[in-house]
């Protein structure tokens, strides 16, 4: 079921996008839905069906931390390292090669793409750190069939 929403969220921005009207995803549902989003890149469904992702997506213990700004209900920050037999995550935080943090909205939509990466007003987002490595995530991490 939460696999929908995330779809629902992502394209109902996409269609809010397209029509030139604001939209607004509740922080607390935004968070829940970023921890679904990233249970989906890390399974092992992920790794049969999109091969080349989840192999771009191993390393050497590289890690990366997304931050939510604004959720309430604690579930606010994500870590993910990068290993050699996969990707990993837990809810929490660490020390990390990069943080990316800002609104759980723009962090949501920032994992798909459908938000830049960037340092800016517009976005609300903040890279400290390795912003190749999150991007590299981010490049490898498409819903399209490899």
């Amino acid at each position: 079921m939460s696999s929908m929403l995330n779809e629902a969220v992502v394209h109902g921005f996409d269609a809010a996008t397209a029509a030139d009207r604001a939209t607004q995803v509740d922080p607390d549902i935004a968070a829940a839905l970023i921890g679904n989003h990233l249970t989906m890149l890390t399974s092992p469904t992920w790794a049969m069906q999109r091969p080349k992702s989840a192999h771009a997506l191993r390393g050497t213990g590289q890690t990366l931390q997304w931050l939510a700004t604004d959720a309430t209900d604690g579930a606010d920050a994500w870590f993910v390292e990068r290993r050699p037999d996969g990707a990993g995550w837990r809810p929490g935080t660490g020390q990390a090669d990069v943080t990316v943090s800002g609104p759980a909205q723009a962090l949501l939509l920032t994992l798909p793409r459908r938000l830049p990466l960037a340092d800016g007003p517009a976005d609300k987002i903040s890279v400290d750190g390795d912003a190749d490595l999150a991007q590299h995530w981010l490049d490898n991490t498409a819903h399209a069939s490899n």
